[in-house]
Order: structure tokens, then sequence, then C-alpha cells
């Protein structure tokens, strides 16, 4: 994949599964073994993915490297929605998100959207009548270790 966009060990989740099978058909295109090419010096282990995944060309744990427009933050989204509709759609997307915790975990920009996630919410702010300026406070393009 050609891309400019840099990579370094802390982008990539402690728990996502990396791959160091070189000789693999789809080594190019997974996002596995581009992860197993990004290790911090110090790391020793982790998990990985083993030959066994592996059946010629097919591989049970392939991902494809993926680039995404993820985003943060909930300033804007919020900037013209009614007091009555307040509320109910921050209850709505902390409950979709996993709490209280998570949803100001991406409103600061801790954690990123990902375009599905931002479908998600717009969607919603669509079911309750608004269209315009529906945008997210940030976007940051960089590969997709969040989707697994």
């Amino acid at each position: 994949m050609d891309t400019n966009i840099p990579l370094t060990p802390d982008q990539i989740p402690p728990s996502f599964h990396r791959c160091f099978q070189s000789d693999c058909p789809k080594a190019d295109t997974c996002a596995r073994f581009l992860a197993g090419q990004h290790l911090r010096e110090e790391q020793i282990c982790g998990p990985a993915v083993y030959p066994a995944a592996r059946t010629g060309s097919r591989c049970q744990m392939y991902k494809q490297t993926r680039v995404i427009h993820a985003a943060y933050g909930f300033k804007t989204i919020f900037a013209e929605v009614k007091r009555k509709d307040d509320t109910p759609l921050r209850d709505r997307i902390k409950a979709y998100l996993g709490g209280n915790t998570a949803y100001y975990r991406y409103h600061h920009g801790e954690r990123l959207l990902t375009p599905e996630q931002q479908c998600w919410i717009i969607n919603l702010f669509h079911a309750y009548g608004y269209n315009d300026n529906l945008r997210f406070d940030g976007y940051r393009d960089l590969y997709d270790f969040i989707s697994i």
C-alpha cells in the first residue's frame, strides 16, 4: 500500500495481533503484517498470528490495510442542537460508545471515531431532524487498527 501517513508503534493497540510471515501472498496488503514491522525496540512478546492461521493463500486472521478518516470531538455537531434534544442525543451516543468515560475519550481525542461510528452518529442527528453543520471537531487520517 502506497501512502504518506507516518506509522509509529504507539499507534498500534497492544492487543492487536501482529504477523511476521513475510512469505504470505497477502503480506503486502495485510494490516497485521504491517503492524509486525512496527515494534517498539523493547517489545519482546505479544499477540501474534501463528502459521496455522494460513492455508495456502487464505488466512483466517487477514485484515486488509485501510486508511480511515477518523474523527473526534462533539462541540461542533452539538452547536445548533435544541435544548430539548441535547440530553437524549448525548445519552444515545454515550450508550452507543460504551458509557460516559468512553464518550469523553472520543470527545477529547483520546479515542477516534471510525467512519462507521461517525455514520451512526450522523444518522442519529438526521433522525432528530438535524441536517446542517454535522461535523466533528477534528479529523485525522490514520491506519485502521481500531476496527478489528
